[in-house]
């Protein structure tokens, strides 16, 4: 029994059933499932009258369905004037109820805490939409392009990048690859080598000394020719720490800024 129920005295009282409700909820949700460009343009527009610095872009369909948007506030923009060195780039986010990927922005600053930079929703994660998101950002943000980019192996993302931000180091996230470990390598040779890995890849800092173990790894657990571990090998100067310890990573080496798989 409803609340409506019980404050009216029964259900023949109220003047209208659930399914008048439901007709209702989906009518009004109706009226407004095709005009998100223009509540989020109108939401945005009254941020950027309490703040001029408040910075928005929004591309919709031919339905005033949203397709994208990026947005930064006027703090994010400033803290990315004195913090910008390092960005982390994260798009695993799909909870939204309108099933668009979210892509927060984010670097780190002096105490060591995650901030927010700039946040994105892209429809689509192709190389366009990337390169549409990166070229907002460097629209938004003062002092330059970021020193180092954090991101997970998307390939798209990779090449937009290249394109936005030639001089940029692109850092493949750490834990997105050693957690693949587990579900990659056959359960018997990960129950014995991982730990041999992980030192590995976590503890040696020289190059060679990296290459030599890894390899005598590779060779004990019989994985020479497994195809996923050939495969990160070869992008290792983009992720494994003895190759990137030159490039200033403000202590981040992952796209998930609260996970430290150190340990």
């Amino acid at each position: 029994m409803s609340i409506l129920e019980v404050q009216s005295g029964g259900m023949e009282k109220i003047g209208f059933t659930k399914k008048d409700i439901y007709n209702f909820e989906y009518y009004e949700s109706s009226l407004m499932k095709n005009h998100d460009v223009e509540l989020v343009t109108e939401y945005f527009l009254a941020e950027q009258k309490n703040n001029r610095s408040f910075y928005f872009k929004i591309e919709g369909d031919s339905n005033d369905r949203l397709t994208r948007c990026f947005w930064a506030d006027a703090t994010s923009r400033r803290a990315y004037g004195f913090y910008g060195d390092v960005v982390v780039l994260d798009t695993t986010f799909n909870t939204n109820r309108y099933g668009l990927p979210f892509a927060p922005m984010l670097g780190v600053n002096n105490h060591g805490q995650t901030i927010v930079l700039a946040c994105a929703f892209l429809s689509k994660e192709t190389t366009e939409s990337f390169i549409w998101m990166f070229e907002e950002f460097k629209k938004a943000m003062p002092g330059g392009e970021p020193k180092m980019i954090i991101t997970d192996q998307d390939a798209a993302m990779a090449r937009a990048i290249f394109e936005v931000f030639p001089t940029t180091f692109h850092r493949l996230c750490i834990w997105h690859i050693t957690t693949k470990f587990s579900d990659k390598l056959p359960r018997i040779a990960y129950e014995e080598y991982w730990k041999d890995f992980k030192e590995t890849i976590w503890e040696i800092y020289n190059i060679d000394e990296f290459e030599e173990k890894w390899h005598a790894i590779v060779t004990k657990s019989g994985l020479t020719d497994h195809p996923w571990l050939s495969s990160v090998f070869d992008l290792r100067k983009s992720w494994v720490p003895a190759y990137v310890k030159h490039v200033f990573a403000a202590g981040m080496s992952t796209s998930m800024c609260s996970i430290d798989d150190n340990g």
